[in-house]
């Protein structure tokens, strides 16, 4: 038998050898065995924090950073570290702890106010996120990462002569030329001077790792086409782009996913007999929950922003309350809508109770009088909040079919499985033409505590329009809510991808948009055709 003794030296060097070679796993694997025999030395942890963070195991690599922490209280690095870790957990808090430490050690850490400021960037503290990207560019003239995330804070922030500085700096300081041009592109879309914007984008030759870039490109090289009425060009660009974000981002998100999740609805509620449903009388301290419901981009955003003029109103924007609340559910129903019809009293009360705990997590006022749950495609869940709810309440946002798909087909969505249809215009009138199939089993089925409102009601007669939709909340309407988009631009938390138009009053050009597109609807009017017709629009 070998009794010889291990030489931890030996080991050490070794470990950093492999470490050198990138020949990670060995290196983990030696350094590993140090810790059996000597868990206090400082580069074994921080290196082992290191392996683990790199490789995905962020709960192995934060121990490893604590005790590097203990062990060298003074490392800048080990701070960061930690705080990369817990950023990638999306622990924001710890995150932005460490980052405040390692810049405190070290105060020339640019990627530290970066990480720092794009986490404040992320919550739409928009103040302390500039503070900390603009001292990231002090310390590092040439950071590109940087200067985008400013340039995109200044852009959704509306402050457009900030954006025209920044593209001064950048000018004098970047060394990526192109991005400079990008960026000078941008702007003078932002300042509506579209044929210089195309004139710039147009033939710009963005590097590969640019994609982010050369995506927003094809948006302003399309938009601007749009302003300059050449709709064909248009048409082509906004196909690039979403052909550009299917490849960059679509290739493992199947989108078939959720048009059978929605087929799954549409077959079982299509044979649904609501009286098999037990009833029971209502015993709930909470007020009935309201939804803002519709196709995306029928103006539920617009409806949003103009709703919050009222005090009294919160508005609460696409976070996943009734997506945790369904999770809940469909624990106990195993996923088997038939099982909805014996739930019992006491587990009704308690997904009531659930709901409203978990929409509670993101009110920002406490005493609200009147809380919107706003979701669009929440329309899809009217059969399963009734369950639960059977008096909630809901107002639909309607637009005529052909602009609803269109805009959806225009924009630039987070991909996952729903959104994913939108890349494509045949696509996105299929999936409006499911999703209002269901809505019109739920219509037929149940009685909907309902209101709707129509886009072009709002455009055109705002007053009258308006004014039902706030009594039917039982709300106060008054001359401020004409200035809703007063009331946006002092926002800078609007999640969607209405942020630009909701900032500005009403227009006329965005009413049947569609038919400067209509050769693109040639073979796609079978989808969209009849629910022209049910919501009593024209063609």
């Amino acid at each position: 038998m070998n009794n010889k003794p291990i030489n931890i030296n030996s080991l050490l060097i070794n470990a950093f050898k492999a470490l050198r070679e990138k020949r990670y796993a060995e290196s983990k694997d030696l350094l590993e065995m140090v810790m059996l025999i000597n868990s206090n030395i400082f580069e074994v942890n921080y290196n082992l924090g290191i392996l683990n963070l790199e490789s995905g195991d962020l709960d192995a690599s934060i121990p490893y950073f604590e005790k590097s922490k203990k062990l060298n209280p003074k490392s800048s690095q080990v701070y960061f570290n930690l705080g990369l870790a817990f950023s990638k957990k999306k622990e924001k808090i710890l995150a932005k702890i460490n980052y405040k430490k390692a810049i405190k050690l070290d105060p020339n850490n640019s990627l530290a106010f970066y990480n720092l400021g794009t986490i404040y960037q992320n919550n739409f503290e928009t103040d302390k996120a500039e503070q900390y990207l603009k001292k990231s560019i002090d310390l590092n003239p040439n950071f590109i990462l940087a200067f985008n995330n400013l340039f995109n804070l200044y852009d959704r922030s509306n402050q457009l002569d900030k954006y025209s500085e920044l593209l001064e700096r950048a000018q004098n300081s970047l060394s990526e030329k192109n991005l400079i041009s990008f960026y000078s592109g941008i702007n003078q879309y932002k300042k509506k001077n579209y044929q210089q914007a195309i004139e710039i984008l147009e033939n710009l030759k963005l590097e590969e790792n640019n994609f982010i870039q050369n995506i927003n490109r094809h948006t302003i090289l399309a938009k601007s086409y749009d302003h300059i009425k050449n709709f064909d060009k248009a048409f082509y660009f906004f196909k690039s782009n979403n052909d550009l974000v299917k490849n960059y981002y679509g290739k493992n998100i199947n989108e078939k996913i959720f048009i059978n999740y929605v087929n799954q609805r549409v077959d079982f509620f299509n044979n649904f007999k609501v009286n098999k449903w037990k009833h029971y009388s209502k015993k709930n301290e909470f007020t009935d929950p309201i939804f803002l419901i519709g196709f995306p981009r029928s103006g539920t955003t617009l409806l949003d922003t103009i709703l919050r003029t009222n005090k009294s109103v919160e508005v609460i924007e696409v976070k996943p309350i009734l997506k945790n609340f369904l999770i809940k559910l469909e624990k106990e129903t195993k996923n088997d809508f038939n099982q909805l019809y014996d739930l019992d009293q006491e587990y009704i009360k308690e997904m009531q109770n659930f709901y409203f705990s978990e929409r509670e997590k993101y009110q920002k006022n406490k005493k609200t009088k009147i809380v919107i749950d706003k979701l669009p495609l929440n329309i899809i869940h009217i059969g399963e909040i009734l369950r639960i709810f059977p008096n909630a309440k809901f107002v639909l946002a309607l637009r005529h079919p052909y602009d609803s798909v269109l805009s959806c087909f225009m924009q630039q969505f987070d991909l996952n499985p729903a959104m994913k249809n939108f890349l494509s215009l045949e696509n996105s009138a299929i999936l409006y033409d499911l999703v209002m199939r269901l809505w019109s089993i739920y219509k037929k089925i149940f009685k909907i505590n309902l209101h709707i409102i129509k886009y072009e009601d709002v455009v055109i007669d705002f007053e009258k329009t308006t004014k039902e939709i706030f009594k039917y909340l039982d709300l106060d309407w008054s001359d401020d809510t004409k200035n809703f988009y007063l009331t946006a631009k002092n926002r800078i938390d609007i999640s969607t991808p209405s942020y630009n138009q909701v900032t500005s009053p009403l227009y006329l050009k965005s009413l049947n948009r569609w038919k400067n597109y209509e050769k693109q609807f040639k073979d796609i009017k079978k989808y969209l055709d009849k629910w022209v017709n049910e919501f009593n629009y024209k063609i």
